[in-house]
């Protein structure tokens, strides 16, 4: 095994057990909720729990400021993640039933320290992998991803349902434990990392970078509008009459299982285009998976036939995020790693969520073809933006 695959599975198996407990607080707390008959301003509020992805630029800053002599993001990435397993072991002992309401707030804290501890994770995988391996990086974090939501949207809902609340979150705890030991095998080497003082500059000057505008505008687009159509593909799938375990299996299982080879894909290709070929082929096949998905839901095809939009849409979500995973990483300066991919998830995290509001305003007005029409003609402005404007 070279030392490139080495580091890919060592980062992935704590961007894995990092994000797992995020995804079983946004997709399976909800359903949980759900079944024990919470009415649905409840499950609302507990989407604020996906509130501090927003905000993550805001969080960096301790950890440009107190700088570590040695293995500085090793360091705080150790220290968050204990405490991130110390606060989903204390959520094991609520009760949902007892007060709802402990528990969401022991969630939202929990779910501040989980987008906290990805700041100085990333920022040790932009100061590790060198540019002409983040392509590869990228591929096996959208990779963990897709098992993180198998977990999270799966796996963990059956855990909770045979083993009960309790034995879950001790799980999920000692998952997170076990995967820090993977940062005894990263090295990290130690250079001088200058402190810096909270400040307005630090987020001004990297709008200042070259081209960042171009870059900040394929940032907010690139992904919104594919992924759009995938929040709302299962509440379409339910409008065609499909059954919900069927949604389960198909969407949550399969459609996770496609995106992880979707990301293993991107690494055998990635090094191999240059970053504007990818980013225009990859939206190319968004449009592509778009253009099916509207021809299924024009000739209202039904079960084999949605199946391969299944297929499409995951795979083109994962393809998506790779590219834009390991862009971010070429956008974040070596002076200034945490705050400028805080900043670049902020803007991405915020779009996502804005992209979706808009999406379930269209299809209440415009049923769910007018969404799919309108996200199509996002990618096809968007590709064009990026053939005429975009420089390598």
């Amino acid at each position: 095994m070279n030392q490139l695959t080495k580091n890919n599975l060592l980062f992935a198996s704590l961007f894995t057990a990092i994000l797992t407990p995020m995804i079983y607080f946004v997709m399976g707390i909800p359903m949980i909720l759900q079944m024990k008959g919470y009415d649905s301003t409840i499950i609302g509020i507990f989407q604020l729990i996906g509130l501090p992805m927003v905000f993550k630029f805001l969080m960096s800053t301790p950890i440009d400021k107190f700088v570590f002599k040695k293995r500085h993001y090793k360091k705080w990435t150790f220290y968050s993640g204990v405490i991130y397993a110390l606060l989903l072991f204390s959520i094991s002992f609520l009760s949902l039933e007892k007060n709802i309401y402990l528990v969401f707030i022991a969630i939202f804290i929990t779910a501040l320290f989980s987008t906290f501890i990805d700041i100085p994770l990333n920022a040790l995988a932009i100061k590790l992998f060198k540019k002409e391996e983040r392509i590869s990086a990228g591929s096996y974090k959208v990779s963990a991803f897709c098992i993180a939501a198998m977990l999270g949207s799966g796996v963990f809902l059956l855990f909770f349902n045979h083993l009960g609340w309790k034995t879950t979150f001790i799980i999920m705890a000692s998952m997170l434990l076990f995967s820090l030991i993977s940062l005894s095998f990263i090295k990290e080497n130690d250079e001088i990392i200058k402190e810096k003082k909270a400040s307005l500059k630090d987020i001004v000057t990297f709008f200042k970078q070259k081209n960042i505008g171009i870059w900040v505008i394929i940032l907010c687009f690139y992904f919104a509008f594919i992924s759009a159509i995938w929040v709302f593909f299962k509440p379409y799938l339910i409008n065609k009459g499909i059954k919900p375990d069927d949604i389960a299996i198909y969407v949550g299982i399969y459609g996770s299982i496609i995106g992880f080879l979707g990301g293993l894909l991107t690494n055998k290709i990635g090094n191999i285009f240059s970053k504007k070929t990818l980013l225009i082929t990859f939206m190319i096949f968004n449009i592509f998976s778009t253009i099916v998905l509207i021809y299924i839901e024009q000739a209202n095809l039904t079960y084999p036939y949605l199946l391969f939009s299944i297929t499409f849409i995951a795979l083109s979500i994962s393809l998506s995020s790779a590219i834009i995973f390991s862009m971010i990483m070429d956008y974040s300066r070596k002076g200034s790693r945490a705050i400028d991919y805080s900043i670049q998830s902020s803007i991405f995290s915020f779009t996502r969520i804005i992209s979706a509001i808009i999406a379930g305003i269209l299809i209440s007005n415009f049923r769910f073809q007018g969404m799919f029409i309108f996200e199509l003609f996002g990618m096809l402005i968007l590709t064009l933006f990026i053939y005429k404007f975009y420089k390598e």
